[in-house]
């Protein structure tokens, strides 16, 4: 998508059917195997988006398949900033790249285990889980894909109407870790703490021994 990025119209999915060489945050590696999973970008608008919603755009992605997921009996919650856990592993990872200089867009990735079966998981250096794992059962990959496709076109034009406040309720709703004991990560940054909310700009309010901070990235260790 970013070679092609100047031929494209917003509203464009590319769809990858396997991953080799996928990349998430720090250059992490996203294995796909063939056929099994849900890889896709999306090249969305920034016409009448703030610049400040740039980033939570990955935030309203990961609570509107969150919220697929739990429809169908998979008890997804999304972890700060955009990371969908179930029972605290990994099924799903979303990332977004600003492009463009003059004409500008954001391509949105997200890479949702669907079909993978436990023994291709092996080796993996973290937990992580998929749809199969957790329900044995093999889903269409083409719906859940159109299924998320319709509610994110409409999540989307509610961020670009009213922000990210909208959200946070339903985020709260999931449980999100609030309470709990984490350390964040980012670069050379190390801080430990306790999760005390998400706010409406998306940032992460945490609890150190310093007091409150309002942190804007970084990995949050569980």
């Amino acid at each position: 998508m970013h070679a092609n990025f100047e031929n494209l119209q917003a509203g464009t999915v590319v769809i990858a059917d396997y991953q080799s060489g996928g990349t998430g945050r720090h250059n992490r590696s996203w294995i796909a195997p063939k056929g099994k999973n849900l890889s896709f970008n999306i090249l969305l608008p920034t016409d009448n988006l703030q610049a400040k919603f740039y980033a939570p755009v990955t935030q309203v992605a990961a609570i509107t398949l969150a919220q697929i997921l739990r429809k169908n009996g998979i008890n997804a919650t999304v972890k700060w900033p955009n990371d969908i856990l179930v029972e605290k592993k990994k099924i799903c990872g979303i990332i977004s790249e600003l492009l463009g200089v003059g004409r500008k867009a954001i391509s949105l990735g997200i890479g949702l285990n669907v079909n993978t079966p436990a023994e291709d998981l092996l080796g993996i250096d973290r937990p992580v889980t998929s749809m199969f794992i957790e329900s044995s059962v093999e889903w269409n990959r083409d719906e859940l894909l159109a299924e998320f496709l319709t509610d994110f076109a409409k999540n989307f034009e509610r961020l670009v109407r009213d922000g990210l406040s909208p959200f946070i309720e339903e985020w709260s709703r999931m449980g999100n870790f609030v309470g709990v004991k984490a350390r964040l990560v980012e670069g050379s940054l190390s801080l430990e703490g306790v999760i005390e909310s998400v706010q409406i700009d998306g940032s992460l309010l945490f609890k150190t021994a310093d007091g409150l901070k309002n942190i804007w990235s970084g990995d949050l260790l569980l």
